[in-house]
């Protein structure tokens, strides 16, 4: 089974980030920069967990922030807070991603407040639920079976229908979808959430094609065992047996992801379109 401080002042952590990261100007010293300087990244799910991570990394690298979320705006204000006091701009906006009209206004109330979109990161999904993850499968009812596609797959469409019309006018962009490893590999539970994930990889490419050309890099993750909220509903012995899967033999943590959005949204990743990268501890490779 697999799902899914304060920081510094922007001057400061501006200074610090050019250790890694900095050019020249002739006849000038270093210019500190951070990897998304000036650039806005829309993140759905932003609230919690995985969403929550990306947003914090997102806005530590430089990037102004869209923070969706459905329900939980205090955990959505929160968020923004902690982007804001790392000296970005963020705000929070209620959309339900499973509504594509919705869809449509987050995109334009995050560019009317932000200016611009660069990068969309969506995490929204369909919460674990132990009953219906380990439910027979003859046993799942339509409803079971649909939510996972209604709020996985299909709002990560409606949110991308949204959002690429904006980057192609821009003429880039970097939309990052959330896959699973069991999508690829495959498992005897959770299958209507393996069967929206397993659609998203798909997705991915087949947008990376469309849109490649247009200079929008599409990419998923495939996530393995990550220790969010939702996963407190396991038992300890479960969660202990769970960590002797991969090779790592650990979970992965919801800051590890998040450090994994950064490199997708940037332009260390200039040249990867239309890939699925794997963030799973070693467990896919067994």
């Amino acid at each position: 089974m697999q799902r899914n401080d304060v920081g510094p002042p922007r001057c400061e952590f501006a200074l610090i980030s050019f250790a890694v990261r900095g050019f020249n100007r002739k006849g000038a010293g270093p210019v500190p920069v951070a990897r998304l300087d000036g650039r806005v990244a829309l993140v759905t799910g932003g609230s919690g967990g995985i969403g929550r991570a990306a947003v914090v990394e997102l806005a530590k690298e430089g990037a102004d922030i869209a923070v969706q979320f459905n329900r939980g705006k205090e955990s959505a204000d929160a968020v923004v807070e902690r982007a804001q006091k790392l000296g970005r701009r963020g705000i929070a906006i209620q959309a339900d991603v499973g509504d594509p009209k919705a869809c449509e206004r987050l995109v334009r109330e995050a560019i009317r407040s932000l200016g611009r979109l660069d990068v969309v990161a969506c995490f929204a999904g369909h919460p674990y639920r132990d009953e219906e993850w380990n439910k027979p499968f003859e046993e799942l009812t339509p409803a079971e079976i649909r939510r996972p596609l209604d709020v996985d797959l299909l709002g990560s469409v409606y949110v991308a229908q949204a959002a690429i019309p904006a980057m192609v006018e821009r003429g880039r962009g970097s939309l990052i979808l959330t896959g699973s490893t069991p999508a690829i590999t495959g498992d005897a539970v959770g299958i209507s959430y393996l069967m929206a994930k397993a659609a998203i990889h798909a997705l991915a490419r087949a947008l990376a094609q469309a849109y490649g050309p247009k200079g929008v890099r599409v990419n998923a993750l495939a996530l393995g065992n990550i220790t969010t909220g939702p996963m407190e509903a396991v038992s300890d012995v479960e969660r202990r047996k769970l960590a002797e899967e991969p090779a790592l033999k650990r979970w992965g943590t919801p800051e590890e992801v998040g450090r994994v959005v950064v490199f997708l949204a940037s332009d260390d990743s200039a040249y990867i379109t239309g890939q699925t990268l794997v963030v799973d501890g070693g467990y896919a490779m067994r």
